[in-house]
C-alpha cells in the first residue's frame, strides 16, 4: 500500500510483550447491553465484533464490577468478581480472536466519592486488592491479552489518589499505593508478563485535587508497574470527559503530552474525530490515541483512513445522544448519527427492487436514501436543502460540528448513484416517476401561537438564516426549549436578550451535560430567564408577560418565536405505501430522524 499522510497511524507498538498492530484504542464505553445480573449478551459480543472487525489496535471492554455489589457502577455493568462468569468472558475472547485486534478488560471498582477512602480499614482494603487480583485471572484464563485498571473519573483508585478523597495517615496515605499493590496482586496471580494498563487520572480540575504537575509525578512512579497509561481527568466536572459538541476536538490531549516521555506508551483521549487530527497527536504529543465515540459513530474509521476514503467517515458530532441513554437514563447506549448501534445488524439486499422516492433533504430522508440504494433499490431523492433541518441546527455558537453529518451524507448519495433531485417535489413530480414506495421526510415548520406582527415579530429560523440581523437591540425569545435556547445564546453575542418560558425550567429534556453548558453560556452573556412565565398579548415594542398570576410588561425591540415547529406534509401520494418519518411524523432530534428513516429503508 502506497505511503499516506496517516502512516503514523498505523505502525505497531508493544504493550509490555504483545505486539498491538496499531496507535488506536477501542476504550471502555459503557453500553448498558449486557444483562441485568452481569452476564454478557449476545449484543454486548457483537458490539465489540463491529469495532474489531473495523481494525482497532487495542479493544478495552468496558467498565467491569471487581466487588459486587458494593463496586457496582451502572445499571448493566458486567460482573468480572466471580468464577461463576467465566465461561461468558471465555466465549468473549475467542469471538473476538477472530480478528487481530488485542482485547483487554477495564477493571473497576466505584469506590465512594462522597466519602473518600479514610474510612475504609487495612482489612476492607486488601479484600479489594483481592477482587482486582482475581478479575485479572479470570481475565487472563479466558484468554485476555491484558487488563486495565479504571484510575480516573473519580472512582476507587482515583480517590485514593487523589489528596481531595483520601487523607489516610496511615500507609494507605501514600497515595500511588493502592495502584501499586493491585499491580503487585494481578502480578501474583498472572505473572509479570501479563500486561496492566491504567486509565491514569492525571488532573483532578478541582482547587485542592490532583494538579497536572503532581499527575506527571503519579506517572512518573506507575511506569514502573504498569504497561500503559491513558492519561484522563479525576474528581472533576463530567462534561469534562464526556465532552458536549461545543468543546474544542481533541482539547484533552495536552494531558498526554504533558506526562511524557515514560518508558511506557501513553495514550492521548478525549473528541478525537478526524484523521488530521489524530495523526498530529500521534506525532507530537502521545504514542497512542483513544477513539470512543468516533468508533462508535464510524466503527470503519480506520478502514477508511487507511484506504484514503476519508470523506466517508461518519464523524460523531457530539450530539450526546449516547450520553443522555447512558448516563440520564440508565439504558442501552444510541448514536445519533449511527443507527447501526445496539443492532449491529447485516445490511442486505432486499428480495425485490423497487422504485423508491424519498421527499426531504434532513438527516431522515438522507439515511432512508441511503439504506435503500445499500440495498438494491432505485432510489429518488427530493430536496430544498440538502441537509434539511441540519442547516439550521449548525448555526448557533458550538454546533458547527453538524456540518460533518451533512458532508458525510453527500459523500455516500453520491457514491450510491442516488439521483438527486435539488428542487422542492410537488406531487406531480413524484407521480411522473410512477414510485414503488414514497417515503415522505418533509420535516416541520415553526409554529407561532401569536398573530404576526410587521417588524416586531420574527420566527427563529428567520434569525438563524440571517435574515433578519440585531445589533445592540433587547430582544425577548419566545420559548426556552433547546431552539429557544440556542437562539438567545447566538443573539446574546451582540444583544441583551431575555427567554420567556412557561415551563419551570430551560431546555428540559435536554441531554443534562449539554444543558448545563448550555445554561452557563448563557449566563455568562447575562441572559434573562424568565421561567414559569407565560407571554399573554403582543404589541408593538410592548409584550405582556404572566408569572404566578401577576402580569407585567415587558418592552423590547423584538420578539422571536421560538415556540416549537408542527410536523409538515405537503402531500400524500395514492395507490402506494406512503411511509412518513422524522419530524414529519413528530417533531425530535437526529437520533429520532436518523433511526426511522434506517428502520423504514430495512424494511421495504
Amino acid at each position: 500500500m502506497p505511503k499516506s499522510m496517516y502512516d503514523e497511524i498505523f505502525e505497531p507498538i508493544e504493550i509490555g510483550k504483545v505486539n498491538v498492530k496499531n496507535r488506536a484504542i477501542f476504550p471502555p464505553i459503557s453500553t448498558n447491553f449486557g444483562k441485568e445480573d452481569g452476564h454478557l449478551s449476545e449484543l454486548f459480543i457483537r458490539h465489540y465484533e463491529t469495532r474489531a472487525r473495523g481494525g482497532v489496535g487495542l479493544l478495552i471492554v468496558e467498565n467491569s464490577c471487581v466487588s459486587y455489589p458494593e463496586g457496582k457502577h451502572g445499571a448493566y455493568e458486567p460482573r468480572i468478581d466471580s468464577w461463576e462468569f467465566f465461561n461468558d468472558w471465555q466465549k468473549f475472547a475467542k469471538r473476538l480472536k477472530n480478528y487481530d485486534s488485542a482485547i483487554s478488560v477495564e477493571l473497576t471498582h466505584e469506590g465512594w466519592k462522597k466519602r473518600g477512602v479514610d474510612f475504609l480499614s487495612d482489612e476492607k482494603i486488601r479484600e479489594i486488592i483481592e477482587s482486582y487480583g482475581t478479575a485479572a485471572e479470570i481475565a487472563c484464563k479466558a484468554g485476555f491479552d491484558m487488563v486495565e485498571v479504571q484510575g480516573a473519573h473519580g472512582l476507587l483508585v482515583n480517590q485514593f489518589l487523589s489528596p481531595l478523597t483520601n487523607t489516610r495517615e496511615d500507609s494507605w496515605g501514600e497515595r500511588t499505593k493502592f495502584a501499586i499493590e493491585i499491580r503487585k496482586e494481578i502480578a501474583k496471580r498472572c505473572g509479570w508478563d501479563f500486561p496492566v494498563t491504567i486509565r491514569l487520572a492525571v488532573d483532578d480540575f478541582l482547587d485542592g485535587g490532583i494538579t497536572l504537575e503532581e499527575g506527571k509525578r503519579i506517572a512518573d512512579v506507575l511506569q514502573d508497574y504498569y504497561q500503559m497509561i491513558q492519561a484522563d481527568i479525576g474528581l472533576g466536572p463530567k462534561e469534562l470527559r464526556l465532552e458536549p459538541m461545543p468543546f474544542q476536538q481533541a482539547w484533552r490531549a495536552y494531558l498526554a503530552e504533558k506526562i511524557r516521555p515514560l518508558k511506557v506508551p501513553v495514550a492521548a483521549v478525549g473528541m478525537i474525530r478526524e484523521p488530521e487530527v489524530a495523526v498530529e497527536i500521534v506525532r507530537n504529543k502521545a504514542d497512542m490515541i483513544v477513539l470512543g465515540r468516533t468508533l462508535i459513530a464510524d466503527p470503519e474509521w480506520l478502514i477508511k483512513v487507511r484506504e484514503g476514503r476519508v470523506n466517508e467517515i461518519r464523524k460523531c458530532i457530539g450530539c450526546s445522544e449516547c450520553i443522555k441513554a447512558r448516563h440520564d437514563e440508565d439504558t442501552r447506549i444510541r448514536c445519533g448519527v449511527n443507527p447501526q448501534v445496539g443492532r449491529e445488524i447485516e445490511i442486505r439486499r432486499a428480495s425485490a427492487r423497487r422504485r423508491v422516492v424519498i421527499v426531504g433533504g434532513g438527516p431522515a430522508g438522507l439515511e432512508a436514501a441511503r439504506i435503500s440504494a445499500m440495498r438494491g433499490h432505485e432510489v429518488h431523492l427530493f430536496y430544498d436543502e440538502f441537509g434539511g433541518a441540519l442547516n439550521l441546527a449548525k448555526i448557533p455558537p458550538g454546533k458547527e460540528k453538524i456540518q460533518w453529518l451533512i458532508d458525510y451524507y453527500r459523500a455516500e448519495l453520491e457514491k450510491y448513484g442516488i439521483e438527486m433531485h435539488d428542487k422542492k417535489a410537488l406531487k406531480g413530480d413524484v407521480e411522473s416517476l410512477e414510485p414503488d414506495v414514497v417515503i415522505l421526510a418533509t420535516g416541520s415548520k415553526p409554529f407561532l401561537p401569536c398573530p404576526p406582527l410587521r417588524n416586531f415579530v420574527y420566527l427563529f429560523d428567520e434569525v438563524l438564516r440571517g435574515d433578519v440581523k440585531f445589533e445592540g437591540k433587547k430582544i425577548v425569545v419566545g420559548g426556552g426549549g433547546l431552539v429557544g435556547c440556542e437562539t438567545a445564546n447566538m443573539l446574546a453575542e451582540s444583544n441583551e436578550v431575555i427567554i420567556v418560558e412557561m415551563l419551570p425550567e430551560l431546555a428540559m429534556g435536554m441531554e443534562t451535560l449539554s444543558r448545563r453548558v448550555l445554561l452557563r453560556e448563557l449566563e455568562e452573556k447575562n441572559v434573562a430567564m424568565l421561567t414559569g412565565t407565560k407571554i399573554v398579548d403582543v404589541g408593538r415594542r410592548e409584550i405582556i408577560v404572566e408569572r404566578d398570576g401577576e402580569q407585567m410588561l415587558v418592552e423590547a425591540d423584538a420578539l422571536i418565536a421560538a415556540f416549537g415547529s408542527k410536523p409538515y406534509i405537503p402531500f400524500r401520494i395514492e395507490g402506494v405505501p406512503n411511509y412518513i418519518i422524522g419530524d414529519a411524523s413528530s417533531v425530535r432530534n437526529i437520533y429520532s430522524a436518523t433511526k426511522e428513516g434506517f428502520e423504514v429503508a430495512m424494511r421495504i
